[in-house]
């Protein structure tokens, strides 16, 4: 395989992702806080009129961020094609994923205190009791197989590997797989009190955005994984490198696995705003025994040791 066909394949997959997130930005985050109607901004009840007057310099301050983050984005993206580091793409869309949460963590927790608008305290919730099992979510044979295809990518790679093989890609490539697994857990277990209106609809929205979230970072974890086991076989054999076809193959099923989680986000994203668009969003009501919390129990732990670790291993393996 030649140079030029070498650095092809990680430019236009590169060029894919940034590609898919100007589009969610455009279908899915750019009216993210008229989710739930003119009623609500982030999940703070709002006056009729709000969108007429102070709402309409919150929408823009929110759309401006949203702007100069993905121009992080495609600057960063910009950085690694000239210092032609490929192989950092995977894991910089993660620190993307990091920032984008950030920036919507902080922006809503800026809103909430700005807007000071204590949520209305109901004297009465629904608490859901029905046994969530993680086996009823996820599917232990496939993460099985995704286990057993990261122990032959570092099996692979241990006793076939060049000599000058940089093993930084692949030990950030399996922490960022395995890390994910906690997330799942969290989105798993965890459930909201309801509102004692309308329970039913509140219950099957927040369903369904757990399964919504679960199907994400799925499909995030397996393109993680098919990424590695490309680079396993390319330099486990010398021979592959040769393969224009096999390279061809690979790049096919990651933009497989990319149009996919495209659909999934911006299908299952309209399907949650229509299940949600008459409903009280999770942190804009009070119950008996505190506020609907926004984010989920563990989320913000989990959320900065993930990141954390995986910039701390970046920075000592680099």
């Amino acid at each position: 395989m030649s140079a030029r066909e070498s650095d092809l394949l990680p430019l236009l997959l590169g060029s894919f992702c940034i590609i898919f997130q100007l589009v969610l930005m455009r279908w899915v985050f750019w009216n993210y806080p008229l989710h739930h109607g003119r009623g609500f901004f982030l999940g703070v009840k709002v006056a009729p009129s709000f969108y007429e007057g102070a709402g309409a310099q919150w929408l823009r301050r929110y759309r401006t961020l949203l702007l100069a983050v993905h121009a992080i984005m495609v600057f960063v993206f910009i950085a690694l094609v000239a210092s032609h580091r490929w192989n950092d793409m995977p894991i910089i869309a993660l620190v993307i994923v990091g920032l984008l949460s950030a920036m919507f963590g902080g922006f809503t927790l800026w809103t909430r205190r700005s807007l000071g608008t204590a949520p209305p305290k109901l004297s009465s919730v629904a608490i859901p009791f029905e046994t969530r099992r993680f086996r009823d979510y996820v599917s232990w044979r496939l993460e099985g197989l995704l286990v057993l295809l990261l122990a032959a990518c570092w099996l692979l790679l241990f006793f076939q590997g060049d000599v000058g093989l940089q093993w930084a890609w692949p030990v950030l490539i399996t922490y960022a797989v395995m890390g994910l697994l906690p997330a799942k857990i969290i989105i798993v277990h965890h459930s909201h009190p309801l509102p004692p209106e309308r329970t039913e609809e509140h219950h099957r929205w927040l369903e369904a955005g757990r399964r919504y979230w679960l199907t994400v970072t799925e499909l995030m974890r397996w393109f993680f994984v098919v990424r590695l086991a490309g680079y396993s076989v390319e330099n486990g054999f010398p021979a592959a490198k040769m393969m224009v076809w096999l390279h061809w193959l690979f790049f096919s099923v990651y933009i497989a696995i990319f149009s996919v989680m495209l659909a999934v986000l911006i299908q299952g994203s309209r399907r949650l705003v229509a299940l949600g668009r008459d409903l009280q969003p999770i942190g804009s009501w009070s119950g008996p025994f505190g506020p609907a919390t926004l984010l989920l129990p563990g989320w913000l732990m989990w959320s900065v040791v993930y990141v954390g670790g995986l910039l701390l291993l970046g920075f000592i393996l680099s």
